[in-house]
């Protein structure tokens, strides 16, 4: 009896997996090539690309169950929505004197100093 049962779920599991794949291919070759010119795939590469980005990105986990915040970015949100203002105008400001690239050389005050 345990026997059929496993066989039972890896048959769903192949089924899904052989569906998920040409589900793949069918939209890679519809999208791909019409917008970046790439060339289009079999279905053997699209079951590798599949493969090869939930390697990457993780199966998921079936669920909210374990784990407070599902993701990196609502950890952060829930994080950002608890901090006092002065600690929100801290990290603001150091966001942006690091990562903000639209300010010019001219319009630090290191240069205006200089030019003076």
């Amino acid at each position: 009896m345990r026997r059929f049962w496993f066989l039972k779920i890896a048959g769903m599991i192949l089924v899904f997996f052989t569906a998920a794949s040409a589900l793949v291919m069918v939209l890679w070759n519809w999208l791909m090539p019409a917008i970046f010119g790439l060339v289009a795939i079999t279905f053997w590469q699209a079951a590798g690309i599949l493969l090869l980005s939930k390697i990457i990105f993780g199966f998921g986990k079936g669920g909210k169950h374990g784990h407070q915040h599902s993701t990196p970015w609502k950890h952060w949100q829930h994080k950002w929505h608890n901090m006092p203002e002065d600690q929100r105008e801290k990290w603001k400001q150091k966001f942006a004197d690091k990562w903000c690239t639209g300010r010019h050389e001219t319009e630090t005050p290191e240069f205006k100093k200089e030019a003076e």
